[in-house]
């Protein structure tokens, strides 16, 4: 015997399956397009630093997604073996500059002439204390806004 659907009952389960497709969609489109966006190599950033006066002999910049949340990691060699407050500053207004990702968080790394890290942190807290939301073997994470601020701090005091 053949079972007949009632038609109420095919347009609820029509309009249930409709609800899940669309609540499906811009879920996996997001992440699609998320997942491209996170698997790029950021090409201007260490270009530029690679072409500023700072002493940048490597570079490499990387954006990352989590959920719907962007990150922005970029690293670096110097030919010295210290950094100053005034290539602090221009490192970061290449990166605010060049940036093209809807992030807030930056992590960022300097290693001297000799492949030893920079101690970032502390030069970031003198000159903005409170700027560092955290760092881990050398690198720190700040947020673009306060990669602004120390930008604005340096340059006023010159």
């Amino acid at each position: 015997m053949r079972r007949i659907s009632h038609p109420k009952r095919r347009g609820i389960r029509f309009a249930t399956a409709l609800v899940g497709v669309a609540m499906l969609a811009p879920v996996t489109g997001c992440s699609l397009i998320a997942g491209d966006l996170a698997d790029d190599e950021v090409e201007e950033i260490p270009a530029a630093l690679l072409a500023s006066d700072i002493g940048v002999t490597d570079a490499y910049a990387e954006k990352a997604v989590s959920g719907v949340t962007y990150y922005l990691t970029v690293g670096m060699h110097l030919d010295d073996d210290e950094l100053t407050d005034s290539d602090l500053a221009l490192i970061l207004q290449i990166i605010v500059d060049e940036n093209d990702l809807p992030t807030d968080d930056l992590k960022l790394g300097v290693e001297d002439v000799d492949g030893e890290d920079i101690d970032l942190a502390s030069m970031m807290e003198r000159l903005i204390p409170g700027v560092v939301a955290s760092s881990v073997y050398g690198d720190v994470r700040i947020t673009m806004d306060g990669a602004r601020e120390i930008i604005d701090a340096v340059n006023a005091d010159q």
